[in-house]
């Protein structure tokens, strides 16, 4: 399944010297090379075995799950990021903002505060919002959120494939609706993801 979010229209576009840092394969010189990688690697990934929902909510599973999807293309995949970006928490925070995360989620379903989808998509945002790797957070917090949903008895979300704009729209959209969910309201980010 291609990712309906990835940015289009870069493909000739050659990658930096600092965008090659921790790349394993070494024919890949663009963007688009680094796209196809990237995706046949996730691709790969999503032949594993569904997790549970006790695996899923595990800072150890989550960064696994990294390291299975990025990790035939990044030598880093799997290991927090060390250095700050313009978006997601202080680095000397990931680890255990990470652990929150899970242990608030965990409390979640035990307690039944959201409903599945909800629930699914609170987790994806908190995740997103953290940006724990140096790359791939929205690719990981999307097919985190829809392990968490399966396992949850919900089917994977659309994540606006159903809508018909293209996929600059479609992308903006969405961080729209993060941006949104950042000053508390889940609605737009909930109707974009069943989209």
């Amino acid at each position: 399944m291609v990712d309906p979010l990835l940015p289009l229209g870069k493909g000739h576009t050659e990658l930096s010297d600092d965008d090659r840092l921790g790349l394993v394969p070494t024919y890949i010189a663009t963007r688009g090379e680094l796209n196809d990688a990237e995706q046949r690697n996730i691709t790969r990934s999503l032949r594993r075995r569904n997790p549970t929902t006790d695996q899923i909510l595990d800072d150890v599973y989550l960064r696994e799950l990294h390291r299975a999807m990025f990790g035939d293309v990044w030598s880093w995949a799997g290991r927090y990021r060390l250095t700050e970006t313009n978006i997601g928490i202080d680095p000397i925070q990931i680890a255990s903002g990470v652990r929150r995360l899970v242990d608030d989620a965990g409390a979640w379903v035990e307690f039944r505060t959201y409903d599945p989808d909800e629930l699914a998509i609170r987790f994806h945002h908190r995740l997103v919002t953290i940006h724990p790797f140096s790359n791939g957070n929205g690719r990981h917090g999307r097919i985190a959120a829809d392990y968490l949903a399966k396992s949850l008895n919900r089917g994977v979300f659309t994540w606006g494939a159903g809508l018909t704009v293209d996929s600059a729209t479609l992308r903006t959209t969405y961080v729209r609706a993060l941006q949104l969910a950042d000053d508390g309201s889940i609605d737009d980010l909930l109707t974009f993801c069943r989209a």
